[in-house]
């Protein structure tokens, strides 16, 4: 790992805040055995979203790269359905 991807990762600033994103529903698909970046990281920036719907699908015994079943069955049902419920609005 460089020097200049840690600073870039350690400082990097959305160009838009949580807060303010109204763009879309979001879904987070997020495997439940992730020890690179388990939900507790990504939390406290869901929290705080709120001017879109935001949604948590856990994926059962599933790493990083959700290649483990069922976690991958999972995603691909979690995500079209997100993306049939979004279509219908």
């Amino acid at each position: 790992m460089t020097m200049a991807f840690l600073d870039s990762y350690l400082s990097y600033q959305p160009l838009v805040r949580p807060e303010d994103f109204d763009v879309c529903p979001i879904l987070l698909t997020q495997p439940a055995e992730d020890r690179w970046t388990p939900l507790h990281l990504s939390e406290p920036f869901l929290k705080r979203v709120q001017k879109v719907p935001v949604r948590t699908v856990m994926l059962e015994r599933a790493g990083h790269y959700p290649l483990e079943q069922p976690g991958l069955s999972q995603m691909v049902e979690a995500i079209d359905d997100f993306y049939r419920r979004v279509a219908r609005n």
